[in-house]
């Protein structure tokens, strides 16, 4: 199973995660905007989504909103070549 270790939120609604096999993956969550709902809601303000952290290996925020790691993956793509 891939598992994020790290993640860092940007200001163009991007996320750049370190994978533990290494690889950084950017990957643009600008769809959140158009989102709508209670945990997706709050993440439209830019200090909200900044709040993103690694949780048992998932990128999270504190409203409940979750990715999966293989969609970031998927999504993504990566920004070093050490992997």
């Amino acid at each position: 199973m891939t598992k994020a270790i790290q993640v860092l939120a940007n200001d163009d609604y991007s996320i750049l995660v370190t994978l533990e096999d290494g690889r950084q993956i950017r990957v643009d969550l600008t769809f959140i905007k158009n989102e709508s709902g209670p945990v997706v809601d709050p993440l439209k303000i830019l200090s909200e989504f900044k709040k993103v952290f690694v949780r048992n290996g998932i990128v999270t925020w504190p409203t409940g909103y979750d990715i999966d790691p293989y969609f970031l993956v998927e999504q993504g793509f990566v920004t070093n070549k050490t992997a």
